[in-house]
């Protein structure tokens, strides 16, 4: 695992004064991790223990950070096309959004789906969507915002 994790690491861009948000549904794994890369950093890390959908309605301000991590939490979430629209807002202009959920939700085609298709509505635009095949018991999707005028200002 440790060698997953240091991959894991590897995703984040060595921003100065990185801010990062966290909102994790029991994946306590990459908690270290990403606060390894805040410190390291002298960074920002927002962490929200995820309980229900509500727990993950963020007040951000626009372009606040450069990572959104959701751990587990589209799964349980009824309304995730908003929940990726209030994550798409409160990203920087070309930052990155990682998902990580159970393989057991069997559902990363619909995550890559859901990122893909905020294209077609003109709302929001998620570009490099990749599926990568590092934990055992967990997809991870990345994904860049695409700046587009008037989304998410």
């Amino acid at each position: 695992m440790e060698k997953e994790l240091k991959l894991f690491k590897d995703l984040f861009q060595p921003f100065p004064n990185i801010s990062i948000l966290h909102i994790n549904n029991g994946a306590r794994f990459i908690d270290a991790p990403i606060k390894e890369v805040v410190d390291f950093l002298d960074g920002n890390l927002e962490y929200i223990e995820f309980r229900e959908e509500k727990s993950a309605r963020i007040k951000a301000t626009a372009r606040e950070y450069e990572y959104i991590v959701l751990s587990d939490i589209l799964s349980y979430c009824p309304n995730k096309d908003k929940i990726l629209k209030l994550m798409y807002k409160a990203l920087e202009n070309s930052a990155n959004i990682i998902v990580l959920e159970k393989k057991l939700n069997n559902n990363m085609d619909e995550v890559k789906q859901l990122l893909d298709e905020r294209q077609l509505l003109d709302e929001s635009s998620f570009v490099a969507i990749n599926h990568i095949d590092l934990f055992e018991e967990y997809n991870l999707i990345t994904a860049k915002k695409l700046h587009m005028w008037g989304s998410g200002l």
